[in-house]
């Protein structure tokens, strides 16, 4: 085997290796702070709605068979003030196209409008955003360890797989 085309399999290997471990590391960061807002969530005193100033967003639709939109997402960062105090968060919303009228079910929204969100208090005193996370993203965090896991584990027993087969031949050259 060339010394390049070794070099670039060692690259790989590594390169396989840490995304192995970003991803475990990721699923498990989503799955531990997934639980904590939903038992901060859970154990609140104080949830509200509130109203809440769009600072920014993104939009993404989504179409039926046909092509014709069906409703559009709104990413937004919000602000909203609670007992003097401003806080900040990223919220979803969801704008649906009402085919008979040919209309949006409300007006398309924009900087500087306001929207209705709901906030609660933390154990530490300070508000946040109601969390939105879907059993879908929490089965995607669980997911990620295993196939993570996965990569390093192929990666690892790859590696051992060449260490035989260079002490193999090494072996060999030396028998003869």
């Amino acid at each position: 085997m060339s010394k390049l085309k070794e070099k670039k399999d060692i690259k790989m290997t590594i390169f396989i290796i840490v995304v192995g471990v970003s991803l475990m590391v990721a699923g498990i960061y989503g799955v531990v702070s997934s639980r904590i807002e939903s038992r901060d969530y859970k154990n609140s005193t104080d949830i509200q709605k509130i109203s809440a100033v769009i600072i920014d967003f993104s939009t993404s639709n989504s179409k039926d068979d046909s092509g014709d939109v069906k409703y559009t997402t709104y990413k937004f960062k919000v602000s909203y003030v609670i007992d003097g105090k401003t806080y900040k968060g990223k919220c979803e919303e969801r704008v649906w196209w009402n085919s008979y009228e040919k209309k949006y079910t409300y007006d398309k929204l924009r900087k500087g409008d306001t929207i209705d969100v709901e906030v609660y208090k933390t154990s530490k005193g300070d508000y946040k955003l109601s969390p939105e996370g879907s059993p879908v993203d929490f089965l995607l965090y669980c997911a990620a360890i295993p196939v993570g896991l996965f990569f390093v584990v192929i990666m690892i027993c790859d590696i051992a797989k060449d260490n035989r087969k260079k002490k193999n031949e090494n072996e060999m050259i030396s028998k003869e």
